[in-house]
Order: structure tokens, then C-alpha cells, then sequence
């Protein structure tokens, strides 16, 4: 403070300086003009500041009513997504239990393709060893007639033929 009133002192004795009437420099006129423009100027910034504040108020309003909105859309995709978990756990389930099915049932039906198989191998087999027999048996009788027919003539006689003629009607009844 001493800086300044001695800088003052010095200013005032090259011609520049502080002027400390009160009249002399318009302190009461430039009051009055700053009380005006206070009064004046309030009214229009206490408006312009209401008018901010209604703004913002609004657009806090508005931005709680998208943030609920927003919330409660986030919200509802959750639950879709839960619901969209829970389809497909249970699609995955059932498709697990088809699975299961379709295993089950292809290996039954392969066990009973197998058995088929061995029935019919078997029949196949029974077939095959029936015809071998016959085929057996006709060739057994083939040889035993042709056995038959060579030895027949040097040991049948007419007495022996005719009592075997004889003999064989009798049999067949007449």
C-alpha cells in the first residue's frame, strides 16, 4: 500500500496522478450508472438464468426419462437373452435325447439285422445241408442199384426172379 501512494505522489508531481475529489471524478455519476445497470441488468440475467435453469431441468428430466427407458430396455434384452439361453439349452437337451433315441433305435435295428442274418445263415446252412444229404443219399441209392444191377444177373436164376415176382405182388396186394 505505501508502493502505491508514494507512485501517487510521483504522478502527481509530473501531472499525471490520482484525483481524489469525489466530484471531480464523476464517482456519483458512474454510482448511479452501475446501480441502473444492476437493476436492470438482475431482471434480465435473473430471466436468463431461470430460463438456463428451466433448460436445464428439462434436459435433466429428459435425460432420467431415456436413462429409465434405456434401463429398462437393457432390462428386457437381458431377459431375452435369458430366454434365448434357456431355448437353446432346451433345444440342445432335446436334441441330445434324439440322439440318444435315434442311437438306441440304429442299434437295435442292427441287432436285429445281425439276428436276421444268423437265421438266415442258419437257414441257409440247413438248406444247404439237406440238399447235400439228399444229394448224398441219391448217389448212396445210385451206386447201390448200379451195384445191385451188376451182381443181380450172375446171382438171379428164373426160379429166384419168379419167386421175387411173386413176392412183390404179394406185397403190393394182389
Amino acid at each position: 500500500m505505501g508502493t502505491l501512494i508514494l507512485l501517487a505522489a510521483e504522478a502527481s508531481s509530473e501531472g499525471i496522478g490520482f484525483n481524489f475529489n469525489i466530484l471531480e471524478t464523476n464517482i456519483i455519476n458512474l454510482s448511479v450508472v452501475i446501480g441502473v445497470l444492476f437493476v436492470v441488468g438482475s431482471k434480465a440475467l435473473k430471466s436468463t438464468l431461470s430460463e438456463r435453469q428451466e433448460g436445464i431441468s428439462t434436459e435433466i428430466k429428459e435425460v432420467e426419462a431415456r436413462l429409465a427407458k434405456a434401463e429398462s430396455e437393457l432390462k428386457e434384452q437381458k431377459q431375452n437373452v435369458a430366454d434365448a439361453k434357456t431355448e437353446a439349452e432346451r433345444i440342445l437337451s432335446d436334441a441330445k435325447a434324439r440322439a440318444q433315441s435315434s442311437k438306441e433305435s440304429i442299434l437295435a435295428q442292427a441287432k436285429q439285422d445281425v439276428e436276421r442274418m444268423k437265421a438266415s445263415a442258419a437257414q441257409d446252412l440247413n438248406a444247404e445241408q439237406d440238399r447235400v444229404i439228399a444229394e448224398l443219399r441219391q448217389r448212396v441209392v445210385s451206386l447201390a442199384l448200379e451195384k445191385v444191377e451188376t451182381q443181380l444177373p450172375s446171382r438171379l436164376d428164373d426160379a429166384s426172379q419168379k419167386q421175387l415176382i411173386d413176392r412183390s405182388i404179394a406185397v403190393l396186394g394182389g
